[in-house]
């Protein structure tokens, strides 16, 4: 559970335990509930069956502290009403399924995200696993309180290097020799920025600078801006 001080727009500055907001988890240490793995793209029946077998799952969870895992695939309903359900079971940090799909579908990433934003206590921490060191900013920026090294490791394996504009193939570009510390500290850097940012009430700027470097951030941010205004504005303070 996470203890909000303040906001930088939907941006939620706040602690968990000792760790500040937004935050990286080692994934390898992740405490999970168990749950039943759903493809992205799959019939909604089937979607739902394999929701209430993962609700039925963490009804079984006597650990509470654990992380519990929003299924339901792309339907955002299912997904809000998977959260809503698993935070009636007391868990209080939620994590998404399918982020690399959901990732690959800014419109469907924006809903789902903003949706059960909403519809959750604001103290439930939500977790986004896989996350790119570019996008990072701006689902810090929708409200997203935790991250992992996944991703890290994953580039690393790749022969990638990842940095807050771009993901760089070593074959042709020999810029790292050690790929797994260089992204690991290009992603403790991401979000000492994205911190920074949220205590300088500039995380909108940010989230725009990085727009700018990338096809995919700058529709993810029309999307944002063009169907989510009253998400945005409901935090946003006037001046």
């Amino acid at each position: 559970m996470i203890k909000i001080k303040n906001h930088d727009g939907p941006a939620r500055i706040g602690q968990i335990n000792e760790a500040l907001t937004p935050n990286i988890i080692d994934y390898k240490k992740i405490q999970q509930v168990k749950n039943i793995p759903t493809p992205f793209k799959i019939q909604k029946e089937i979607a739902q069956e394999n929701m209430e077998k993962t609700i039925k799952l963490a009804e079984n969870e006597e650990d509470k502290n654990k992380i519990a895992v929003i299924q339901g695939a792309e339907y955002t309903d299912l997904r809000v009403e998977c959260a809503k359900r698993l935070e009636e079971k007391g868990f209080t940090n939620l994590m998404f399924a399918n982020t690399d799909e959901m990732m690959r579908n800014p419109e469907k990433l924006l809903e789902i995200i903003i949706e059960v934003r909403e519809n959750i206590n604001p103290n439930t921490t939500l977790y986004f696993p896989f996350a790119t060191t570019q996008i990072i900013p701006i689902l810090a920026y929708l409200g997203i309180d935790m991250f992992d090294t996944s991703r890290v490791i994953y580039e690393a394996k790749n022969k990638n290097l990842m940095t807050n504009t771009n993901i760089y193939p070593q074959d042709e570009y020999q810029l790292e020799d050690d790929l797994i510390d260089a992204n690991l500290k290009q992603l403790e850097f991401t979000i000492k920025e994205v911190q920074q940012n949220m205590k300088n009430k500039t995380l909108r700027n940010l989230t725009e600078q990085r727009a700018c470097t990338n096809p995919e951030l700058m529709t993810l941010h029309r999307l944002l801006d063009k169907n989510h205004q009253n998400y945005l504005q409901k935090y946003t303070q006037l001046y």
